[in-house]
């Protein structure tokens, strides 16, 4: 392509006209991802003959009527799950480090106590053994919080998409198509 603007012009193309037609050229067929109006990756086949346009419009049709009928969108709801599983992650991370924050917390209160006692650095071992014990509790006890309460959003939303996609595909059945 340069040999040939070159023959014809008898100059190099530039490097600005070069980079431009590759970045229009990628913009054109540039854009966001569609989602798909088939979440559940069910095997549509027109059995009345439906084109392939006709075949996108019904289930764009089918798609909104089972979100009516359920009032509950899947990919809004998907959003909610990973937001939620987002929050759930962070909780956990924050609670990993309790055994420790708990052991320091308990050595300073420990070496304070003995210091009274008359033996500092006894007090501080016992403190930061008995604060690392409750910090260790308290953390598993978050961690375990937070799994239970993201396995069960994911339950609820599985239950939820089930009853979603049986009006999905019965609403794709009743436009004549054969669903599996």
């Amino acid at each position: 392509m340069i040999k040939r603007f070159q023959r014809r012009t008898g100059r190099f193309p530039s490097v600005i006209t070069i980079v431009s037609v590759v970045v229009v050229g990628t913009l054109a067929h540039a854009g966001p991802p569609t989602l798909s109006t088939n979440p559940g990756n069910h095997a549509i086949f027109p059995a009345k003959g439906q084109s392939p346009e006709q075949q996108t419009a019904d289930q764009a049709a089918a798609y909104d009527w089972a979100s009516r009928q359920t009032s509950w969108d899947p990919y809004q709801a998907k959003a909610q799950l990973d937001q939620q599983s987002h929050s759930a992650a962070a909780s956990s991370g924050a609670a990993m480090g309790g055994a420790v924050k708990g052991g320091a917390g308990g050595a300073i209160m420990g070496v304070a106590i003995g210091a009274i006692a008359g033996d500092a650095g006894k007090g501080a071992a016992i403190g930061a053994t008995a604060g690392g014990m409750t910090g260790g509790m308290r953390s598993r006890r978050a961690v375990k919080e937070a799994g239970g309460s993201a396995n069960a959003a994911v339950a609820a939303y599985q239950q939820q998409f089930s009853l979603w996609d049986r009006n999905f595909v019965a609403a794709m059945e009743g436009m004549g198509y054969s669903v599996r």
